[in-house]
């Protein structure tokens, strides 16, 4: 009689901890972090197709076009009435003309990206896997503002992740502009940030 009631129990437990297992797999599945590692994973296997499924470029264009302009705009909460409705129009009319852009120079901005990312070394992309790992990850609903240090200058890097509706793939669709602008300089542009104050 106690074999059939110790094999039972010992089922029990198999069948809860793969139902736990499967719950927190399914969790981690369904987290920015996991978009992330895979990411990264396809930079290892040089598969850029993966590695665009979690960037929206056009997006993270658009945002981080817009993120600039407003900087070039000095006191952009102060001034007459006047002043604030042509920032307003401004910014209106950039959100128009901005995704044109992208749209012209789209193969450009996917060549030069590619470019980028083909010529990562091994020692680049484990610090790279390194900052995805120890990201500082803040999820609110369907969007996650994620903070990574910059393997060179050590540096905050911070840029927002959206979840696709209806529990889609997490994508990256902005980078905040005063962190990634001394990371790009230096990268595509070859400029030191050090010795660039602008």
């Amino acid at each position: 009689m106690r074999k059939p009631v110790i094999f039972i129990i010992v089922i029990a437990v198999l069948a809860a901890g793969a139902i736990g297992a499967g719950v927190l797999y399914q969790r981690w599945h369904d987290s920015p972090r996991y978009a992330l590692q895979q990411m990264v994973l396809s930079l290892q296997e040089r598969n850029l197709e993966t590695f665009y499924k979690y960037v929206d470029l056009k997006e993270i264009f658009n945002n981080f076009l817009e993120d600039a302009s407003r900087e070039t705009q000095p006191g952009n909460q102060g001034g007459d009435d006047w002043t604030r409705f042509s920032r307003h129009l401004g910014r209106q009319f950039a959100r128009h003309i901005f995704p044109k852009l992208y749209d012209n120079f789209e193969k450009q901005i996917h060549s030069m990206i590619k470019n980028y990312l083909q010529d990562l070394t091994n020692t680049q992309i484990l610090a790279l896997t390194a900052a995805v790992t120890t990201a500082r990850i803040d999820v609110k609903g369907d969007e996650a503002l994620v903070t990574v240090l910059d393997p060179k200058g050590k540096r905050p890097l911070r840029f927002q992740m959206r979840r696709a509706p209806g529990g889609g793939d997490w994508r990256i669709v902005a980078l905040t502009y005063e962190d990634f602008k001394p990371f790009l300089k230096r990268e595509f542009l070859g400029i030191n940030h050090k010795k660039d104050n602008v």
